[in-house]
């Protein structure tokens, strides 16, 4: 009797403390969420409005979400149709954003939310796998202090970046077997570029050697047949050229099949590039905040290794630094991967003692990462000019440029000032239209310069060709300054304007060449 009434009366407390302990657990994730959107979210806020945004990439995308919002598609800043650039279908759903007024600063908003969201199902996948709450709290620390998911952030909005939210999820639904939310979040992912195609057929393949095959063949099926119909039918049908990244890859070869076969004719080429000194800092900047752990659980890691081998492929070294979003998909497969090592020591060894210290040696590991290369306010580089700094003296100067040039006019505006200036279906990063830089695939189907009704320029931040183009377009018989102060110089045309390129530049008239 005596020791069954101990068994009852002890069963509700051991009861109660677990639900204390899950729910400190959630608390304390909701504590580091909301903490990490209110640094950055203070952060991108003020990286725009002190005009720190650049019309690569702020412009191009907030200016392609507007399009999808208005009925349009070519996008001036670039030079490509939306669907001539990429595939990103899930623009779309944030048309009646735009519709509302919705600008960067949403965007990039949206964006630090989404990023901070991605502790949720790694916490639930930890919770899952490890079974205890405090260990499954580790990886979402790990992802916050990590100097990509903050250099992610600072970068701004970046439909990869989107994707890796739904990605982590759709990741869970498969470990719990919720098929109907993993094929309804694996979409959403994919929607957002077609790069993430790939990671999506990784998955496939993690799901069908876990058994379920039939699940695992559909998914590696159909992201693989997305990812070819984007970049040998759908992108070449658009602009007549193909893939722009096909590029990015000299003398590899401008497609996957060259590029494999360049590994079989010169294999050590593509040696070469995976073991130079960017590709091996890259890796190590990326693995380093984790510890290592994530190598414990290599299936995991499938799910970046086709974005990986494309960054160290790539002839650009951009592609190969943690600061910009081609980490984004390697930073998702190794959050997965870290939370999968963690729970097979912890079931391996059967004791939690040892969890918690890989786990706390994964937490120091993500600190001192933090402190050495991340962006945050307490990362040595928080000061090296990535966050623009307060006192720009110039700054009214600029706001009153922008002022001075009417809503919805055609404009061409140096880097800083096109993202302010993107809801317009015609605005061009200088040089453009009147000179070629960065447009198109190869420079294709410039616009007439007889488009541009405004110009906007800081001269201070420009070569001495692009100010001697700036005068002489400025000082010409066609236009006039409007403002010229602290090196900003505001001028427009008061010219006549050739019909054909005012249609061109409202979209009522495709330029010629266009498919």
């Amino acid at each position: 009797m005596d020791a069954g009434g101990a068994t009852t009366e002890a069963t509700p407390r051991h009861d109660d403390r677990e639900v204390r302990r899950a729910e400190n657990t959630v608390l304390a994730l909701v504590v580091m969420i909301a903490l990490w959107v209110a640094v950055f979210g203070v952060l991108v806020w003020r990286r725009h409005d002190r005009f720190g945004s650049f019309g690569f990439d702020m412009g191009i995308y907030d200016q392609a979400v507007w399009l999808a919002a208005h009925g349009g598609s070519f996008i001036t800043v670039r030079g490509l149709d939306l669907f001539g650039h990429h595939a990103n279908v899930a623009f779309y759903l944030l048309a009646p954003f735009s519709w509302l007024g919705a600008g960067p600063h949403f965007l990039n908003l949206v964006q630090v939310g989404s990023l901070a969201a991605c502790t949720v199902p790694l916490f639930l996948l930890g919770r899952d796998r490890i079974g205890n709450p405090w260990l499954a709290l580790v990886v979402p620390v790990v992802f916050l202090l990590h100097p990509s998911t903050q250099f992610l952030a600072w970068e701004l909005f970046h439909p990869e970046t989107m994707a890796i939210a739904p990605l982590l999820f759709a990741y869970l639904a498969a470990r719990r077997e919720r098929w109907g939310w993993y094929a309804v979040l694996l979409v959403f992912a994919v929607a957002w570029k077609e790069d993430v195609a790939l990671a999506a057929f990784a998955l496939g393949a993690v799901v069908a050697v876990r058994g379920n095959r039939r699940v695992g063949g559909i998914t590696m099926a159909l992201s693989l047949g997305w990812f070819l119909f984007v970049n040998r039918i759908l992108l070449t049908a658009v602009n007549g050229q193909g893939a722009f990244y096909d590029q990015f890859y000299g003398d590899l070869g401008s497609s996957p099949f060259e590029i494999l076969g360049t590994a079989f004719t010169d294999p050590g080429l593509v040696v070469d590039r995976f073991t130079g000194p960017e590709s091996v800092e890259f890796v190590w900047q990326m693995v380093a905040p984790f510890a290592g752990v994530p190598l414990l659980a290599p299936l995991a890691l499938l799910l970046g290794l086709p974005q990986l081998v494309a960054n160290l492929l790539s002839i650009h070294g951009f592609t190969r630094e943690i600061t910009f979003h081609y980490a984004a998909l390697p930073l998702a497969a190794l959050s997965l991967a870290a939370v999968e090592a963690l729970a097979f020591v912890v079931r391996r060894v059967r004791t939690v003692a040892v969890g918690r210290a890989l786990g706390g040696l994964m937490v120091v590991a993500a600190i001192a990462a933090t402190i050495q290369w991340g962006p945050s306010p307490i990362g040595a580089r928080y000061d090296d000019g990535y966050w623009p700094r307060p006192g720009d003296v110039r700054k009214p100067s600029k706001e009153a440029g922008l002022a001075a040039i009417p809503d919805g006019a055609p404009v061409s505006a140096t880097y800083q000032f096109v993202p302010h200036l993107s809801h317009r279906r015609a605005v061009y990063e200088f040089p453009n239209p009147f000179g070629e830089r960065n447009w198109g695939v190869r420079g294709e189907n410039r616009h007439d310069p007889e488009v541009v009704r405004w110009l906007i320029a800081d001269t201070l931040v420009m070569g001495q060709e692009d100010r001697t183009l700036v005068e002489s377009i400025a000082h010409g018989p066609d236009w006039e300054i409007v403002m010229e102060l602290d090196g900003i110089v505001v001028a427009r045309r008061i010219g006549a304007v050739d019909a054909a390129a005012v249609g061109l530049a409202t979209g009522a008239v495709r330029p010629a060449g266009r498919r």
